[in-house]
């Protein structure tokens, strides 16, 4: 133990050694209320960390209500930066003005993800994943990275074998050395990786009872998990697959078999097989599933991704390939389904999971017909770990969580000096969401920075960019301006009380759609007055804004409908392609400028585009 202190604080990360920050008055961030009631200096919070491969993060409560969460990627500008997230913790700190003596309970997701020697090694994760970003496709060294990344976090690690009963002793100490000194005597406890991410959907659907599958690459030794959950009794875990035998981890070696990122771009497949024909790949299924048994059969890692270049990516189009993944994801995810919605009874089901991170998927999901409800936890992927651990930690009562502006917002004057740092000219619009829509009706492309950032995936309208859907020209030019690939679709935000005019079955993923988690079949409405937004298959990722959730962002399109008679606007992240969604006012002008959009809406301030930057 002497010496393994010693590593750890041989790397221990100098940026983990905080004290408190000063108080921020709550008035300066008008933009946000105050989460914290009368005083945020009188409570007692819980705080949850995800220091995973992918997408580490943060988040805090104050009993069961969500005061904060943010994902380091935000903070490092590097898409699902995994590790510890320093730079997340402290910006949480810092934007909420709490101290650190204030947290009450610290919640850790994973026991063996990230695998011992990572979380030892604090600096290891930058310089393995590093590598692997800096390296040739091809070369000796990415390779060695890939089976690294594949087949390091895959281990024996049931709940009674060697390998985790020896590991579990050393998480407390390694972690603690890790946190700020502050938090290093507080309560600390560990949640294993499909049970935070279980928690997390189960706790926040608001469903009295429902079936939950989690479903990842890999986690803990498991990539799914079936669960029957029950208001008032812990959840029962019915059934598994190991990771060994992972959808997830196929995903990702055909993502890497396309040349695209794994862990970052596999929603390009799904983009993609909307174009090809699965029945033209004759192939065999590397899955076989008999008598309750689920295993892969073919190969993971830097085998694998060579094998599908050689065998599959010669012989057939990408497009048809895609479709073939795609078939064979939704095939065995809709067969677990429908055996355990069957064995338990259940009309409900929640899901988690990067797997789930699939629109095309959950609409499967959500038109069975043994399926009455369907919702998808906001950051399903593991960036929403920590608040899961936090929610199977506490074992509060079930609600449905409202929405998730839980990030950084700016007072007024923040974004006022930004502005004027940059030289930019803008005037102050009251009302600005009005002003807006015609603007939008003359084929504008406006960006949208307001209010508090969004926690996960989706930009949800707080840090958009936004355009007239009734032109599918308009996605050409979102393409140049953001250097996006053109197969990807873009995705519809509608008024929620006006949305079974323009999609099919919303009743049954109507929460789910408030964060743009699920697709839907369009209505013929849709295809004539949105064609920009609606995919080549015929279906759209939709976006439901609720007025009393986003009240900003519904005048916005309601405005708009009134102007030209369909309140449909065409919804992109805020960023320019392969960068997380922006995150500050500095960032926000430099990604406008980039792209050369036409007009930035920037709090209560507009800005008039220029030419795009080379």
């Amino acid at each position: 133990m002497r010496r393994l202190r010693s590593l750890t604080a041989l790397y221990y990360n100098p940026r983990g050694q905080w004290a408190a920050f000063p108080p921020r008055d709550p008035s300066d961030n008008p933009g946000r209320p105050n989460p914290f009631g009368v005083s945020p200096h009188t409570m007692a919070y819980w705080l949850g960390i995800s220091e995973d491969l992918f997408d580490a993060g943060v988040a805090l409560c104050r009993d069961d209500e969500v005061v904060f969460a943010a994902n380091e990627e935000r903070y490092s500008r590097r898409k699902n930066e995994g590790g510890f997230p320093y730079r997340a913790l402290e910006g949480m700190f810092a934007h909420t003005g709490i101290a650190p003596d204030e947290i009450e309970h610290i919640c850790m997701a994973g026991l063996m993800t990230p695998p011992l020697p990572v979380r030892m090694l604090p600096k290891a994760h930058d310089w393995i994943f590093g590598a692997r970003r800096r390296e040739q496709k091809d070369s000796m060294v990415r390779r060695f990275f890939d089976d690294v990344t594949f087949y390091l976090p895959i281990t024996h690690t049931s709940e009674d074998s060697l390998l985790r009963k020896a590991v579990r002793p050393m998480l407390a100490p390694v972690t603690r050395r890790n946190l700020p000194k502050a938090l290093r005597g507080k309560p600390l406890s560990f949640v294993e990786h499909h049970t935070a991410h279980a928690a997390g959907a189960w706790h926040f659907s608001g469903y009295d009872e429902a079936l939950c599958i989690t479903s990842d690459g890999m986690g803990d030794g498991l990539s799914v998990t079936v669960s029957l959950c029950k208001q008032g009794v812990p959840m029962e875990r019915l059934w598994t697959i190991s990771s060994r035998h992972s959808l997830g981890l196929f995903f990702q070696v055909m993502t890497e078999v396309f040349g695209f990122v794994s862990c970052r771009d596999e929603g390009k497949i799904t983009g993609l097989a909307a174009n090809g024909d699965a029945s033209r790949v004759d192939e065999p299924s590397p899955f076989y599933w008999q008598d309750g048994e689920f295993r892969f059969t073919g190969r993971f890692g830097q085998r694998g991704i060579d094998y599908g270049r050689k065998h599959l990516a010669e012989k057939y189009s990408r497009e048809d390939i895609a479709a073939w993944c795609q078939h064979l994801l939704e095939k065995h995810t809709l067969e677990i389904a429908q055996q355990w919605l069957k064995k338990t009874g259940q009309r409900r089901l929640v899901l988690s999971g990067g797997v789930v991170a699939n629109v095309k998927l959950n609409q499967r999901l959500h038109e069975l017909d043994e399926v009455d409800e369907l919702f998808v936890f906001p950051n399903m992927g593991d960036g929403g770990l920590n608040l899961g651990a936090i929610c199977h930690i506490q074992g509060k009562p079930h609600r449905q969580i409202e929405h998730v502006f839980l990030g950084e917002s700016y007072p007024d004057t923040a974004i006022e000096k930004a502005l004027r740092e940059a030289n930019l000219a803008y005037e102050r619009i009251e009302r600005i969401e009005e002003h807006l829509a015609p603007l939008l009706a003359d084929g504008a492309l406006v960006a949208r920075f307001d209010g508090a950032m969004e926690w996960g995936p989706r930009a949800l309208g707080n840090r958009s960019i936004l355009a007239r859907a009734s032109d599918p020209a308009v996605t050409q030019r979102l393409n140049r301006c953001l250097r996006r690939n053109d197969f990807m679709p873009f995705a519809p935000a509608l008024p929620d009380e006006v949305a079974h005019e323009f999609v099919v079955g919303a009743d049954r993923a109507r929460h789910a759609a408030e964060f743009m988690t699920v697709c839907f079949d369009c209505t013929e409405r849709m295809r004539r007055e949105a064609p920009a937004v609606v995919h080549v298959d015929g279906t759209a990722r939709a976006q439901f804004v609720r007025s009393d959730r986003n009240p900003g962002f519904h005048r916005i399109l309601t405005a708009f409908g009134k102007v030209t008679g369909s309140p449909v606007l065409l919804n992109t992240s805020f960023n320019i392609h392969e960068e997380p969604i922006i995150q500050t006012p500095e960032q926000a002008i430099r990604a406008f400028c980039y792209a050369g959009l036409d007009y930035l809406a920037i709090g209560p301030f507009l800005v008039k585009g220029t030419e795009p930057q080379a």
